[in-house]
């Protein structure tokens, strides 16, 4: 996993990141072929680029300057940052949020990105994006995308992602969430700001449960069948949250659109964790780390079989500490590097 720094306008810094993943976003196009999930683009094209110019003009100039950066027409990159799902929950899709609000290292939140086997995926990269008016963040995604709601800011805000689905319909002129999310890390500085901004649109996409935690130990998670976003707080004098790929809000329950087989592996995820970590105080980095790299039925280090999916990659977010950890591939086998923001 290639780190790409990043700093200047908003053109710049995909002008840069164009430049530095230019075989890589080639690889990624292969992999997802955007003009095929795009059949009818032309008809759909002029509302997203109005929505586009009316909420986020300056992820608009990015994804311009990623296409002059990387020498491919623009409409590529704007079909892979902005694209036509059907609302559906790919079963490989599986990853798990883990945050602790307080304890010996500060607050922490901690992923495990899953998807397809290796020789499978598509290439992830990380970010560390200096735009001019905005906050530094460092953010996690494939290349090409300008995010996947996984991304942690220079005020020690961080978020991540577990895909989940939606039942409702969707709006060409709703703002797509994941660089609704990437927007908002450049604006907000708590976790309170974060979640304004988020419910401020009605969003469009497959449909998430995120896990949000800030410096001050504040944390929530935010399930998010697009266009709608509902919250849910941890349990009253509880420091830990979890989520994965279920919606855990009860009015939400039935609010996805999983294929068969999915939802069991990921409620057992979360109450493995919930055994875990409910009720003690067991939230230093230490557990962190143990619980990322955790083997068994069902895995949060997960190897295909029975867990269904793969680790792709892992990420820390120290809150308190403004610092990140992350590693590409199973985190039982290697180490983190860190990155100071």
């Amino acid at each position: 996993m290639k780190l790409v720094e990043a700093t200047g306008d908003a053109r710049t810094v995909g002008r840069i990141t164009g430049e530095a993943l230019r075989a890589e976003i080639r690889e990624f196009i292969e992999r997802v072929r955007p003009d095929k999930r795009h059949p009818d683009w032309d008809a759909h094209w002029p509302a997203f680029r109005e929505t586009l110019e009316r909420h986020l003009p300056l992820v608009l100039e990015e994804m311009e300057g990623t296409a002059e950066g990387a020498n491919l027409p623009l409409e590529i990159i704007l079909q892979i940052n902005v694209p036509n799902y059907g609302r559906d929950l790919d079963a490989l899709e599986g990853c798990t949020n883990i945050g602790f609000s307080a304890g010996p290292d500060g607050p922490i939140w901690g992923k495990n990105n899953d998807g397809g086997a290796p020789g499978e995926q598509s290439p992830p990269v990380a970010r560390l994006v200096r735009r001019n008016d905005g906050i530094p963040q460092l953010n996690w995604t494939f290349c090409g995308m300008l995010a996947t709601i996984d991304g942690f800011n220079a005020e020690g805000l961080a978020v991540g992602h577990s895909s989940v689905g939606s039942v409702f319909g969707q709006s060409d002129h709703h703002a797509p969430i994941r660089l609704w999310a990437y927007e908002g890390l450049f604006r907000c500085r708590t976790l309170a700001e974060f979640v304004r901004h988020m419910c401020a649109l009605p969003t469009r996409g497959k449909g998430y449960s995120s896990l949000a935690v800030d410096a001050t130990g504040a944390m929530c998670s935010l399930e998010s069948p697009c266009p709608i976003t509902q919250i849910r707080l941890p349990e009253p004098g509880e420091t830990y949250m979890n989520c994965s790929n279920y919606y855990q809000l009860p009015a939400l329950s039935e609010a996805d659109r999983r294929p068969p087989g999915q939802k069991p592996n990921a409620i057992a995820r979360a109450r493995m964790l919930d055994e875990r970590f409910r009720g003690n105080d067991r939230r230093s980095l230490a557990d962190m780390l143990e619980v990322l790299r955790y083997h068994g039925d069902p895995g949060i280090c997960r190897h295909g079989a029975h867990d269904q999916s793969h680790t792709e990659y892992s990420m820390i977010g120290l809150c308190a500490q403004r610092k990140a950890l992350y590693l590409h591939g199973y985190p039982c086998r290697r180490e983190f590097i860190e990155v100071q923001l």
